[in-house]
This record gives structure tokens, C-alpha cells and sequence, in this order.
């Protein structure tokens, strides 16, 4: 379903209307103050403070709603908050996109640490955060430079995935849930479970996951008609074998949509009153197709000789696409300790996270191996916290890391290179009841070493932001940060075709580094039966890296090179948060959320894959064991196009889903749920696939997650 921009009026109307039914409602009723920092501490932030409290947009999404929201890969799950997008390379392989800006200026962690994979390099590369067992997830939003380096100058997707245990039992000796669940769309499975022994403070745990999938149904072809007339004009077929290649064409599936993940973990911590102390080891093993690569391995002989006879042609090119079937096999084994000590006095608390990755996927065309990517690496941190038990509190920091990455074989695109970063930082942070401020600093090194050349840079960063609170229900904040960011391995060494992007790519060994200013307001509202935040937010960037056409080709490619340009990003995020009305004994809240960003170039122009205004509207009824939520996800065209890119038509996807706890004893929960109920086409225009791989059609959904 196409939205067009009058109905993207009408959104934006129906969105502020409910706001402000929402707030009529709480109105009428008893409007008891709820104190606007009665939530949940944020682990990302160095302070350890609650998140209504945080300068800058924040949200932690819990086990339930990760359970709730579970779509494949940790972006796709995530991509119904605002302002949080998807690369979405099918579902396999999706990475975050936060403000319009995703790759390295994103940074997913797991623990506070990076994963250690190959997802940043290429967006059909996945990411090794598995959102399925989470503690939670925390998404900050905008430059995070000053806590994780100026690689999150976009902002940062943490996932505590609560593989070392850092606290105890509270009732025996034995904790531990597993979780069952099944998809319609794809004959998808998905399974985890966890086992933690208290032995009197030692803490023994293991832990297990298996994600399972076939290829995806769709309601119409896997290209838009626009691909599919191009692919025919290219290859200056006659009728009769354009009815054929009609008939060839993906319809009613994606190919190569398949995938399997498993994870085996097991920990060891030491848990007394002073903190604890733990190791990890998690083995992860995947295998998938990726969507949308046949085509342009077909395309690799389009200039080869023809056969006068058009069927034999055929059966040729049918032949070449079975065995060009592209397919990804990664492993990584992953070691991590951490920690944290508490005790009295000026310094309150140390935490330390220490993680050592060995990680290696395959890039195969049929049951040929194609290339052969590793990366070895080790990243360490170490807080220490103050409190001066009044209005100030503190944070200092080091940061390491060091990796090794390479790739050999026929699409090996970058070099060997050998990445060395180290950096230190401190915030701080006044709090005097009405009003106050937070400032931080950070810098970092980074080396890099490659065949052809070794470069290094020097980036510092800083923010200062002010808040006051002008009444108990209210917070306002005003924040401003200037960052750097280096280079990466990929944007510098990068070196030859890449078929995930289906372009041949060029990276540039003269980079300097990227400079942002950057700006956001935010302001918060909470009531008992109410509560809403409003975040908008500016940035302005003097040698922005990014991709660029040069309108030359290379093996049968279009040349893109990384350039640096000055380009301003702006925007903002709306929620709504109400308890409506009881009915029939059923309590019914809403949720609203509108995002929009801009993304432009200096001297005019458009930055690539920039998200469309967006939408989530939900209504929630809630009784006894039971809860019912209806939601719809809203995407309007999106027409503000980079070079190369092509518009994507909007969409209105209708999603429910029924839960319910039936045994007031036990820990059980029972989940069904429809997704895409009106079975609608819908592509997404931040996704290197948009006119490849839209999103699967309807699917029914069955979990159950027990707790013991």
C-alpha cells in the first residue's frame, strides 16, 4: 500500500491528535505525579543513570518486549522504535541504522564491547548480537563518541545478553528459562534455553540458541517491476523468451532466504557483596543465502557469446544461477571477562570488560568457496566511577582494541590491515534538583596498517549539556557536542568488487578525519497515566566519508569510491505513552511514535539510504492473565534520492499479537501473533535490496517461554 504525501499529512495529524486525546484523557482523571526518574538504570551510560535522566534520547527495550517484537536479526527487532532503522540485507543479516546513519558510525555491542565481526564491513555480513535471550537492549541515539569512541558518533546498540551472571539466586540454587517459538512465513524455528547454578556465590551457567528458517513467502515477485523490465532490456531477449524469464522470475518466495544460527555459551563468575567476577565463552556458527546475489552473478556473463537457440540460452543462464546460489558461513568463538568492584569512599566502583574474537565467514557460490574473510581481534575497558555524595558524580575511562582483518579469494575486496585503537575519556556530571550539567572529553588513536600504506589519526571530542527540571513531571534538556571519527580499515584499503552491494568499490588511502558539530533538545513528560518525549536534534559535518559515484565501470560494475563532503543531518523523534479508558474490564493504553530525518549533501544533493518519515501506532488491552495489541508500522514514499538510488512507495503493515501468563505460580507465557495481516508488499528503502527483497508477507507466529 502506497502512502502519499497528502496521507503523510494526515499521519502526522493523527499522530499529534492522539497526543493530545491521550493527554485530554489523563486530564479528566486523577493525575497523580509519577517522579519522571522512577525507570530502570541505563548500563550503557558510564553515570548509571536512570533513563529519564540521560541528556540525549535513550530506550531500553526489556526481555519481554525483545520476545514480543522478534523478527530474525537484531535490527529488524528494533525497527519499530523511532528514529531506528534497518539495512536489512534479508533476514539473516540486518544491522542498525540509527538517524539515518548505520556501518562504522553505529556501534553494536554486546556488553558494552564490540562484537568483533565483520558486520560493519558490508551489509550482508551479520552481526553476532543475538537479540533472542537478551537481559535487554539499549539504543542511545546520536553521538555516543565521548562513552564508545567517535566509531558512535551515530549513536549505540547495546545488548546485555546476560551470559556472565553479576548477581545471585534470589529463590534456590537453579535458574533458568527456555523458549519455543515458530513462524508461519518461513517453517522458521527458534529455541533458546539457559541453566544458572548458585553454589553459595559461584555462579555456573550455560546456555544455548538455535535460529532456524526456511526461504520467506511474499505476496507478489521478490523484484519491483521496474527491476524486472531493467534485467529484460539488458539482456535484449525476444518475446518469447521474456514470457520465459517471466516465468523464472522470483514470485511468491524469496530465493536463498534461508538461514540457521547456533549458539552454545558456558560461564563461570565469582559473586560476594564487593561485585563479581566472571568468564565466558560463546561458539556461534551460521549459515544463509543471500538474497538478491544471483542476478548479478548472471549478469557477470550478459557480455559472453549467445547460442543461436534461445531455449539452450536458457537452460544455460538457469544452470549458472543454481550454481551461483551465493551463501554465507561464518563462525566465531568469542572469550569475554568481566567484572565490576564496588566499595566506599571518592572512587565508588570500577567495571572492566575484556573480550578475544576469532571470527571467520565464507563467501561461496554454489559449492564453490568464493572468499574467505578473518578477523582476529581483542577490545578491553575499564571505568571507574566517583561520587562525592552530593550534587557531582564522574566517570574515567580507557578503551583498547586491536584486530586483524583480511579477506582472500575471488571477491576479496580489502587487504590485509591491522587496526590499533586506544582511548581514554571523562564526563561529569552536576545535579542540583531544579537544574544542571554534564560535560565530557575523549581521546583516541587509531593505527593502521595495511599492504600499501599505514595511516594514523588523532581524534578528541566533547559535549556539554544543561537540563533543568522546572516541575516534578518535566525534564528539559539542551545538549551540544563536537566529534571526530577516523577512518576504518574498509573506507581507506577497500579494493575491488563487492557483490553485495553489486558495485566496485574504492577506498582512499589519503582519508582524513570526519568532524561533526552536533545539537539536540529533548524534553520529557510523565504522568501516572501519561507520558511523552519529544527529541530533535541537528549535526553538520565537515568531511563526511561515504560512498560516491564516479560514473566509471570495472568488471561489468558501476566504480563507487569513498570521498569525504561536508553533509547536515536533521530531524526529530515523537512518543506517546497513555493509558486511554477501562472497559469491560479491560485496561486499554496507546503508544504513538513519529520519526523523520534529512540527510543532505553541501552544494546540493541527497545522502544515500536515508529513512522516510515513519510511523507506529499500538493499542494495548490488558486483563488478568490476558494482553491484546494491535499495531500498525507506517512508512511514507520516500523521493529524496541520491545519485543512483530509485524511490520506494510507502506501506501500512498490520501487526497483532495475544499473550498470556495462564498460572499464577509458574513463570509461563504464551505468545501468538500475525504479522503483515493484510499480506502487503513492502520494501525497505535504507536496504541495499530495496528492489530485490521486500519483506515477508503474512505470517503467524506461536511461542511459549517458560521460567524455572
Amino acid at each position: 500500500m502506497s502512502i502519499s504525501s497528502p496521507l503523510a499529512r494526515r499521519l502526522g495529524a493523527a499522530v499529534s491528535l492522539l497526543a493530545l486525546t491521550t493527554g485530554l484523557a489523563s486530564a479528566s482523571a486523577e493525575e497523580s505525579v509519577a517522579p519522571i526518574d522512577d525507570i530502570i538504570v541505563v548500563k550503557s551510560a558510564p553515570l548509571q543513570l536512570n533513563r529519564n535522566e540521560i541528556t540525549r534520547s535513550v530506550d531500553i527495550i526489556p526481555t519481554s518486549v525483545l520476545e514480543r517484537d522478534l523478527d530474525g536479526n537484531l535490527a529488524d527487532t528494533l525497527s519499530r522504535l523511532p528514529g531506528v532503522n534497518s539495512t536489512y540485507f534479508g533476514p539473516a543479516a540486518g544491522r542498525p541504522i540509527i538517524r539515518g546513519l548505520g556501518a562504522d558510525r553505529v556501534r553494536v555491542l554486546i556488553n558494552g564491547l564490540s562484537g568483533l565481526d565483520a558486520a560493519s564491513s558490508s551489509p550482508d555480513h551479520a552481526v553476532t548480537s543475538e537479540v533472542l535471550g537478551a537481559e535487554r537492549v539499549e539504543v542511545l541515539r546520536g553521538p555516543a563518541a565521548i562513552a564508545y569512541g567517535g566509531a558512535a558518533i551515530g549513536g549505540v546498540v547495546n545488548v546485555l545478553d546476560g551470559r556472565i551472571p553479576s548477581t545471585r539466586i534470589e529463590d534456590g540454587p537453579v535458574d533458568g528459562f527456555v523458549y519455543l517459538g515458530s513462524t508461519s512465513v518461513d517453517q522458521g524455528i527458534q529455541a533458546v534455553s539457559r541453566l544458572t547454578a548458585d553454589m553459595d556465590g559461584l555462579m555456573i551457567q550455560i546456555d544455548g540458541l538455535r535460529r532456524d528458517a526456511g526461504i520467506f513467502d511474499i505476496p507478489g515477485y521478490a523484484e519491483t517491476e521496474a527491476a524486472r523490465e531493467e534485467h529484460h532490456d539488458e539482456d535484449g531477449h525476444d518475446d518469447d523468451h521474456e514470457a520465459h524469464e517471466e516465468e523464472e522470475a522470483a514470485f511468491g518466495a524469496v530465493p536463498d532466504s534461508d538461514y540457521t544460527f547456533d549458539v552454545l555459551s558456558g560461564a563461570v563468575s565469582l559473586v560476594r557483596d564487593w561485585g563479581f567476577f566472571g568468564v565466558s565463552i560463546k561458539d556461534t556458527r551460521a549459515n544463509y543465502g543471500l538474497p538478491g546475489h544471483a542476478h548479478a552473478h548472471e549478469d557477470e556473463h550478459a557480455d559472453e557469446d549467445h547460442e543461436d537457440d534461445h531455449e539452450a540460452e536458457h537452460e544455460d543462464e538457469h544452470e549458472q544461477g543454481e550454481e551461483e546460489s551465493a551463501r554465507l558461513d561464518l563462525e566465531q568463538t568469542r572469550l569475554d571477562l568481566r567484572g565490576a568492584f564496588n566499595r566506599e569512599g571518592f572512587f565508588n566502583r570500577i567495571r572492566w570488560s575484556f573480550a578475544h574474537s576469532d571470527y571467520s565467514h565464507l563467501e561461496m557460490g554454489g559449492e564453490e568457496v568464493g572468499t574467505l574473510f578473518e578477523k582476529n581481534g581483542f577490545e578491553g575497558r575499564v571505568e571507574v566511577t566517583h561520587n562525592h555524595e552530593g550534587e557531582r558524580r564522574g566517570a574515567w575511562g580507557v578503551q583498547i582494541l586491536t584486530q586483524d582483518f583480511e579477506a582472500d579469494g575471488e571477491e576479496a575486496f580489502i587487504e590485509h590491515v591491522t587496526t590499533r585503537d586506544w582511548g581514554v575519556f571523562i564526563t561529569e556530571r552536576w545535579d542540583y534538583g531544579q537544574w544542571g550539567a554534564e560535560v565530557g572529553a575523549r581521546y583516541d588513536a587509531r593505527g593502521l596498517s595495511g599492504e600499501r600504506a599505514s595511516r594514523d589519526f588523532g581524534t578528541f571530542s566533547v559535549s556539554a549539556s544543561a537540563f533543568v527540571r522546572p516541575e516534578d513531571n518535566v525534564f528539559l534538556a539542551a545538549a551540544l557536542s563536537r566529534t571526530e571519527r577516523a577512518p576504518t580499515d574498509v573506507e581507506v584499503f577497500i579494493d575491488g568488487p563487492h557483490a553485495a552491494t553489486q558495485t566496485f568499490e574504492r577506498g582512499d588511502l589519503n582519508l582524513d578525519t570526519e568532524t561533526a558539530w552536533a545539537g539536540e533538545l529533548t524534553a520529557r513528560y510523565g504522568l501516572d497515566r501519561l507520558s511523552a518525549e519529544l527529541n530533535v536534534f541537528y549535526a553538520s559535518y565537515d568531511g563526511f566519508i561515504d560512498l560516491f559515484p564516479t560514473g566509471g565501470q570495472e568488471d561489468g560494475l558501476d566504480v563507487f569510491e569513498y570521498r569525504q563532503s561536508n553533509a547536515d543531518l536533521y530531524g526529530f523523534e515523537a512518543a506517546v505513552n497513555a493509558d486511554l479508558v477501562t472497559l469491560y474490564g479491560w485496561d486499554v493504553s496507546g503508544e504513538a511514535s513519529l520519526d523523520y530525518v534529512q540527510g543532505e549533501l553541501d552544494g546540493g544533493g541527497e545522502l544515500p539510504r536515508i529513512p522516510p518519515l515513519s510511523s507506529v501506532l499500538a493499542l494495548t488491552a490488558e486483563q488478568g492473565v490476558w494482553s491484546v495489541r494491535g499495531e500498525a508500522r507506517l512508512a511514507t514514499e520516500q523521493t529524496d534520492l541520491a545519485e543512483f538510488e530509485t524511490s520506494t512507495d510507502g506501506y501500512i503493515l498490520l501487526n497483532a499479537d495475544v499473550s498470556a501468563t495462564p498460572f499464577e505460580d509458574h513463570d509461563v507465557r504464551l505468545i501468538l501473533g500475525v504479522r503483515n495481516i493484510g499480506d502487503e508488499e513492502a520494501r525497505i528503502h535504507t536496504s541495499f535490496l530495496k528492489d530485490q527483497v521486500p519483506l515477508p508477507g503474512r505470517s503467524i507466529r506461536l511461542a511459549v517461554r517458560a521460567g524455572f
